[in-house]
């Protein structure tokens, strides 16, 4: 290497990770809650928490609480540590935080009013049960109507057990145990296998494990009456598949009685039960349901179960929703409130849940950018809007609204005034729309915002999934590059969330097709006036990067992956999620007796899969792998890059020891995306002066 090059690969080093600790110093919207004043329960103060992040200094995230109120006033960011669960409790003006502590592996609940810590209990000291769970996937953190009990999820205490050598074993323990193997729920799951719903009395301290089906794993419990708790039982009669980003594991929805110790079922086997949201008042039961199987993320049904002793449960209006439950959707007995995904944004939507009907509550407001659900106490909600584009002001990339749904034209906005000016250099987007035989699908299209190099290199960015969905919130990896000078082309193809219930059903059977036709078409459509296209993308939309530069050699200059599929036959086996690889190519699957891949399934999906194109890659190609990604098994990229190298072609691996699917920890973060502008740079013959 060249003096002059390697001078100039220090420049560009240099100006990527100001640029990264930058954006990362940023503070990012992550929570927030209503509270109430201590002497008027209408005297409302927004807390809020945003975390931070300094890779220089550390390898994890800082977290910050700022608190606003009505008037508009902000309060200082007060330095916390955000780990575990947090809860209010309304009645007592206090909350709660769930949480393990690593260094001494205690799991504690503490109990916080305006005053400070009233009470810290030793959860891990009563010995009734392992670590708390404080995942997406499962935990919950629910106070009853009174304000006397919290429910939440913990592991199953182990059996202690101790090797068939030793002299001799201590009551309780068991000989040969050591070794057993607990299946558990893979990736970013590892720590969950059985599951217990205990309940805390905050007054006594007492603690008490309901006594829930064997053949349920019990998750999301919350409070629907005085002794009643609702939760999600998923089915383990079946093998455990994973579950995070898996909306499609069969199971139920039960009550619990305590008094009675009483479990019933509320819904049909072979469905899929997501988010059980309880109305204290009614007794009712918000929840998301459909057919178990098929594509991972898909439209449900919104559903309420009654709560009135009946045991019954209806569909609400009959038509497929995509969007979630927050923990307290309930306005009245007779709304709710859901955010709702739509074209490439995020709204909020309130459903009548008698007769259907649907309203966009801030319709028009916001324009296209993505709204989410903080906190709500009935008709008063804190919201987040997020936007890909930054106001240089304001920073209002991330802004905090208060809205009272029965004064609604009262919206109060809050954002992070000592923000402003240089920290928040902007970018451009626009939301694109493609026709290709006839089926409509979406982009938005990320540019360098004035007062930015531009180096006219186009980078299509298809998305993972494939059934998920680029929208127009804040994104940390686009808003750099273009900062850096790159134009990014989110393509939502045919399968993508946010086109329709039909839309969904499309893709499988057809994915290394229709998904990357449809990305090249929207590709092309935009690359006009580039001197260079690349290409990148994690899991399904590695999946596509490789099929894109096997199918389309010519016309990629240069490619990074994440964590890709490039062989689904060779990942069936090994991979935590079986069933998307049947499931995607167009094969059957049952998850209650799994099949044993015959020669015709291997043969479907390595025909879709983009190692048969291996031979024409002609780019050079950046490989970005977690050794411990159990989704999508760190040999397909490894593989991949062999084959790649013993061709000639130009190839490099970074593996990160540490890391699994997403490549999310704060060191990795910031490595990768720094390789993947470097690469860009250097392969594309690129200049930051």
């Amino acid at each position: 290497m060249s003096s002059e090059t390697k001078d100039g690969e220090e420049k560009d080093i240099l100006k990527a990770t100001q640029v990264y600790k930058r954006t990362a110093n940023l503070l990012d919207l992550c929570g927030g809650w209503i509270l109430p004043g201590q002497e008027n329960n209408e005297d409302l103060t927004f807390r809020t928490l945003w975390k931070q992040t300094d890779p220089a200094v550390k390898e994890s995230q800082d977290y910050v609480y700022k608190d606003y109120t009505q008037d508009g006033k902000c309060g200082p960011a007060v330095p916390t540590s955000k780990h575990g669960l947090i809860c209010q409790i309304r009645e007592k003006m206090s909350y709660l935080h769930l949480y393990n502590h690593s260094e001494d592996k205690k799991f504690c609940l503490d109990l916080w009013s305006y005053n400070g810590l009233v009470r810290r209990y030793d959860l891990s000291g009563k010995d009734l049960h392992g670590p708390v769970y404080t995942d997406t996937e499962f935990s919950s953190l629910s106070v009853s109507q009174d304000g006397s009990k919290v429910v939440y999820v913990a592991e199953k205490k182990k059996e202690k057990s101790v090797s068939f050598f030793a002299e001799k074993a201590k009551p309780g323990e068991t000989r040969g145990g050591v070794y057993d193997y607990a299946e558990s729920w893979g990736e970013q799951l590892e720590k969950c296998c059985e599951s217990v719903i205990c309940v805390l009395d905050l007054d006594s301290g007492e603690l008490t494990l309901l006594d829930t089906l064997s053949e349920v794993f019990c998750a999301k419990p919350a409070w629907c009456g005085i002794n009643t708790v609702c939760l999600m039982g998923l089915d383990v009669t079946c093998s455990k598949h994973g579950a995070i980003y898996c909306w499609n594991r069969p199971g139920c929805l039960y009550s619990y009685n305590l008094q009675t110790n009483c479990v019933v079922k509320h819904t049909p086997e072979r469905m899929s039960v997501y988010m059980p949201s309880p109305c204290h008042e009614t007794g009712k039961v918000a929840f998301l349901m459909y057919g178990a199987g098929g594509p991972h993320r898909k439209y449900m049904y919104v559903c309420v179960f009654h709560g009135d002793g009946s045991g019954e449960y209806e569909i609400v209006g009959g038509s497929l929703f995509y969007g979630k439950l927050s923990p307290s959707p309930w306005i009245d007995s007779l709304h709710l409130l859901l955010v709702s995904y739509v074209g490439t944004k995020s709204v909020l939507v309130k459903l009548n849940v008698m007769s259907g009907h649907k309203e966009n509550v801030l319709e028009g407001r916001y324009g296209t950018s993505s709204l989410d659900i903080l906190d709500q106490v009935g008709s008063k909600v804190l919201f987040s809007v997020s936007d890909l584009n930054p106001d240089l002001d304001k920073n209002t990339r991330q802004r905090v609204g208060f809205i009272d749904l029965d004064r609604p034209d009262e919206i109060k906005e809050f954002w992070n005034s000592e923000q402003s000016g240089k920290q928040a250099i902007s970018c451009k987007y626009t939301v694109k729309s493609y026709i290709r035989e006839g089926r409509e699908y979406n982009g938005i299209l990320i540019e360098p915002g004035a007062g930015c190099l531009d180096l006219k290199t186009l980078i299509v960015f298809p998305h993972g999934g494939p059934h998920s969905m680029y929208t127009t919130s804040f994104r940390p990896d686009t808003y750099n590059l273009a900062q850096l000078g790159f134009t990014t082309l989110l393509v939502n193809y045919t399968g993508s969330l946010g086109l329709g219930a039909d839309n969904v059903g499309l893709l499988p059977g057809n994915v290394g097709d229709m998904d990357v036709k449809d990305t090249h078409h929207a590709a092309v459509q935009e690359s006009a006036g580039f001197q260079h296209v690349a290409v990148m993308g994690g899991s399904h939309g590695g999946f596509l990067t490789a099929h894109l530069i096997g199918q389309y050699p010519d016309f990629y200059k240069a490619a990074a992956m994440r964590n890709p599929v490039t062989d689904i036959s060779s990942m069936v086996g090994i991979s935590d999620i079986p069933d998307w690889c049947y499931c995607e190519a167009g094969r059957d699957y049952n998850v209650y007796h799994p099949p044993t891949p015959t020669c015709t399934d291997i043969s479907t999906m390595l025909e879709k899969s983009p190692i048969r194109y291996i031979d024409q890659v002609k780019c050079p190609v950046l490989m970005l792998i977690g050794a411990k990604d159990l989704r999508v098994p760190p040999s397909q990229g490894v593989r991949y890059v062999r084959y790649l190298k013993s061709r000639g072609v130009t190839c490099s691996l970074k593996m990160y020891p540490e890391d699994c699917h997403p490549l999310g920890s704060v060191p990795c973060a910031g490595d990768s995306l720094i390789h993947v502008y470097l690469w860009f740079m250097k392969h594309l013959n690129l200049s930051s002066s």
